[in-house]
């Protein structure tokens, strides 16, 4: 069962998220049958944390089915749900084990099967790379097909 629950904001943001959730889920990982997904509407999150939203696991590390994701609910609306497609890729990275935190190595993860200090990276996290490349197009699909 696919379970996505909501919170703050207001009751328009909310019913445009869920639906705009649905979307991506059937884009990223639409053979997956069992996942919950909280979202969470943080007012002034940049302000307060220095990011407009995050993505966590809350169950395992290895293909992990519930997720928090946090998105500041100061945003403007387009860059909100912008906000949620970046997250949703993260989503489908943890679920298809294409990324997975390593617990016992908190500055290392694995990217596609190689273990990655992202603290010695250059440049900008691979897994990072897809989700600026595809989120904006990914809300661009779902505001027409709206």
């Amino acid at each position: 069962m696919i379970n996505v629950s909501i919170v703050g904001s207001n009751k328009k943001v909310r019913e445009e998220l869920k639906s705009a959730f649905f979307f991506y889920m059937k884009k990223l990982i639409p053979r997956i049958r069992n996942i919950e997904v909280e979202i969470e509407l943080i007012r002034n999150l940049a302000d307060k944390e220095g990011l407009y939203g995050d993505c966590s696991w809350n169950d395992n590390n290895h293909r992990p089915r519930d997720f928090t994701i946090r998105i500041d609910s100061s945003l403007d609306l387009e860059n909100i749900h912008d906000t949620l497609a970046h997250e949703m890729i993260h989503v489908k990275q943890y679920v298809k084990n294409e990324l997975v935190d390593l617990v016992r190595t908190p500055t290392s993860c694995k990217w596609m099967g190689e273990i990655i200090d992202w603290t010695k990276l250059e440049d900008k996290e691979p897994w990072e790379i897809e989700t600026y490349e595809r989120s904006h197009k990914l809300y661009e699909e779902w505001k027409s097909h709206k």
